[in-house]
């Protein structure tokens, strides 16, 4: 291998970029876009969800219990009725998905240490954004139970607040959430997102730019020529992965200061992985534009092959060790779900390479073989 071609077809392939203005596009444009369209659109917090409140009761009892609802982030209230029509127009028209049905007689049942029924009626037609408020709705009447059994408890026995509470309440269950404490969706889905984004961009770049040679003949230029197979994928690499790179740092500013996610990881570990999973991914991209001769087949390619490995097999909705045995097979052809362990452990976590090094070789082995068969399957010379 000479290293002087190989420079020589980079200062090529750099040249030709910064002369096309739709390759810089892409290259540059289309990561940070998919960027913000995706978080934005991925993100799962349920806030701010419409409540209409029927309150047959009209009692301070009954106006505490539905507020307990309206006073968190998770529920706003469009509208009181006493009316129940109202209600189920509200919910069909979509200005609302829960309903909480306050019957007469709650303040009165309470006082005589009756158990109350209140109907809440939720939109089911969203079936994961459903569950959610299911919860919100359960820990906030546990909550108003709690007090309720502390005021009964208190009323009848005379004790002291912290006795009632000992009886009422013995086992407190104290929950911290490690490492996204205030369960912002967009800490795992943002960084999750650079694996996908990486996956589909510098693959596309360099497959779309072999597969244009072919169409255009210019291919036989390097066909006539000494540049050997390896020297000519190089060239075409090194500039992708180049480019990859740059977008990672870029994606990576995003997520730290747009969307206001902090990286605790170490910076060197990060770039290490970026390297690799850019490296590994771009030699996928060779590999199609082996394999292919024609750039529409290249763009689908890429882009499917990128869809379905980091959205269905690299755990970004789940993890991966809940799958099923075949999709952890499928996952491990690609170098998508190692990358996303890893980010997620150093961007999240802040672990180190001490304890992603096994997903780090094997982006490094998927690279390596990746490489290997396309400079197996590229001819300088292609048939005619």
């Amino acid at each position: 291998m000479n290293l002087l071609r190989v420079r020589t077809l980079v200062a090529k392939e750099v040249s030709e970029a910064l002369r096309d203005r739709l390759y810089l596009t892409l290259a540059f444009f289309l990561p940070v876009l998919l960027m913000l369209v995706f978080t934005y659109g991925m993100t799962s917090n349920i806030d701010n969800v419409g409540v209409v409140i029927v309150d047959e009761d009209q009692t301070a009892a009954s106006r505490e219990y539905t507020q307990r609802f309206l006073s968190t982030r998770h529920f706003k209230q469009v509208e009181v009725t006493h009316a129940p029509t109202r209600a189920d127009a509200a919910l069909a028209a979509y200005q609302a998905r829960l309903l909480i049905w306050v019957g007469s007689g709650f303040e009165r049942q309470l006082q005589n240490g009756q158990t109350v029924k209140v109907s809440v009626q939720i939109d089911g037609a969203f079936t994961e954004p459903a569950r959610t408020i299911g919860g919100y709705v359960e820990a906030i009447n546990a909550q108003a139970n709690q007090d309720l059994r502390q005021r009964y408890a208190a009323a009848q026995w005379g004790a002291r607040s912290s006795l009632t509470r000992q009886v009422t309440h013995p086992v407190q269950l104290q929950t911290r959430y490690l490492y996204n404490p205030e369960l912002r969706s967009v800490a795992m889905i943002a960084p999750a997102l650079m694996m996908m984004i990486l996956m589909m961009c510098p693959p596309l770049l360099i497959a779309v730019s072999v597969v244009r040679e072919k169409e255009s003949g210019s291919i036989y230029n390097i066909a006539s020529s000494t540049v050997t197979r390896l020297e000519f994928l190089l060239g075409k690499l090194i500039p992708v992965v180049t480019i990859g790179m740059v977008n990672g740092f870029m994606l990576w500013a995003l997520v730290a200061f747009w969307f206001d996610v902090p990286f605790r990881g170490n910076a060197l570990s990060f770039t290490l992985a970026l390297l690799l999973y850019v490296i590994a991914t771009s030699s996928m991209g060779l590999l199609v534009s082996a394999a292919v001769k024609t750039q529409q087949a290249a763009i689908i390619i890429t882009t499917m092959t990128a869809v379905i490995a980091s959205m269905q097999f690299a755990g970004l909705y789940a993890p991966l060790e809940t799958a099923d045995p075949v999709n952890q097979f499928i996952s491990h052809l690609f170098p998508a779900a190692d990358f996303l362990r890893v980010i997620r452990g150093i961007y999240v976590r802040g672990a180190g390479i001490e304890v992603f090094w096994p997903e780090m070789l094997a982006m490094a082995a998927y690279g390596a073989i990746a490489l290997t068969l396309a400079h197996t399957l590229f001819h300088k010379r292609t048939a005619t």
